[in-house]
């Protein structure tokens, strides 16, 4: 639903726009979250490695 940023397809009703943000924020976390938890644990890692 979200696109690369070129304008071509974009949603116009108001309900299309709400719907679109909430799936762009389901989205966001689906990756975000993900990556923290990865960060971390490399972080973790490379703390007891340097130990």
């Amino acid at each position: 639903l979200t696109t690369v940023g070129y304008g071509d397809i974009y949603p116009i009703t108001l309900g299309g726009r709400c719907f679109t943000f909430v799936v762009l924020l389901i989205g966001l976390g689906i990756i975000s979250i993900p990556a923290g938890i990865v960060a971390s644990a490399l972080a973790k890692a490379r703390e007891i490695e340097d130990e």
